[in-house]
């Protein structure tokens, strides 16, 4: 097979949130041709996504050896370190990144994922203070400064910018989450003292400690699991609306044996679909 189309293969399947299929695919790519360092790059990216942040490690460092000043190799080196909470390692080859390429907006908002995972928000904040200025396009970057600067107890700039982020790209997932992180952080604060605790406390939330993986992904069966679910739940509801307007209007005489199977049946697409759910 073809290098190109099979790394464009993975790339596709990994933006629609198929990390195992991606593994699968590049498995034994990697074995026959272990020099390709694209391809490790896309195999740390599916483990992480798979939550095994040690198959990360080992695939981020095959391409780091073959590509030592690599900004990208460096990049997925520090992303692995940082879900492992190898924190110093992680902060250096970002750190590294950002030198190789420091017009690179994606390495500096790594770097910062990473001071944040390290429980460092000051020199987060600090650092990303400057590049927000340069790069206003960049989303991903003003969500990182936000929850940077919340963490360092300035909610009021951190919103500005998460709303800055939400005027670049106003579906923005990871804008609108720390969004509602903050409301639940903010709602324990009602004067200095506890928003410098809520602020503590939302900076610990950032941190990453050694054998803590950090927030866990939901794989695509969870996740499509869990889309069933709603939708059946949504029609268990319609009919059970439904054979009530019916009987009301003398249309249909339901035995009550049918309200009581709906009943149940919607409990169970709506415990399903709580149990899928991504955790917060």
């Amino acid at each position: 097979m073809r290098t190109e189309p099979l790394l464009a293969e993975a790339d596709a399947l990994l933006a629609r949130g198929r990390a195992h299929n991606a593994e699968r695919l590049l498995a034994p790519f990697v074995g026959r041709e272990p020099e390709n360092v694209g391809a490790w790059h896309r195999m740390a990216r599916a483990r992480l996504d798979l939550d095994d942040p040690a198959g990360a490690l080992l695939a981020a460092q095959a391409a780091w050896h073959l590509d030592p000043y690599g900004a990208e190799s460096l990049f997925w080196l520090s992303r692995s370190r940082s879900r492992l909470g190898d924190h110093a390692e992680a902060i250096a080859a970002a750190a590294a990144a950002c030198r190789e390429d420091p017009g690179n907006p994606r390495l500096h908002n790594r770097l910062a994922e990473a001071q944040l995972a390290a429980g460092l928000p000051t020199d987060a904040a600090e650092g990303l203070r400057c590049v927000v200025d340069l790069a206003r396009y960049d989303a991903d970057l003003h969500v990182t400064f936000g929850l940077a600067l919340f963490a360092v107890g300035r909610p009021l700039s951190a919103r500005e910018a998460l709303g800055r982020a939400l005027a670049i790209d106003f579906g923005h997932t990871g804008a609108r989450a720390a969004l509602k992180k903050f409301d639940r952080a903010m709602s324990t604060a009602i004067d200095a003292a506890s928003l410098a605790l809520a602020a503590d406390e939302f900076a610990e939330s950032l941190r990453i400690h050694p054998g803590q993986h950090g927030p866990r992904r939901p794989g695509p069966a969870r996740e499509a699991l869990g889309h069933v679910a709603r939708v059946a739940l949504v029609w268990f509801l319609a009919a059970i609306a439904g054979v009530g307007v019916l009987e009301a209007t003398g249309l249909l005489t339901a035995p009550s044996s049918l309200y009581l199977s709906l009943f149940c049946a919607a409990g169970t697409a709506g415990c399903v679909s709580t149990l899928a759910r991504p955790p917060r």
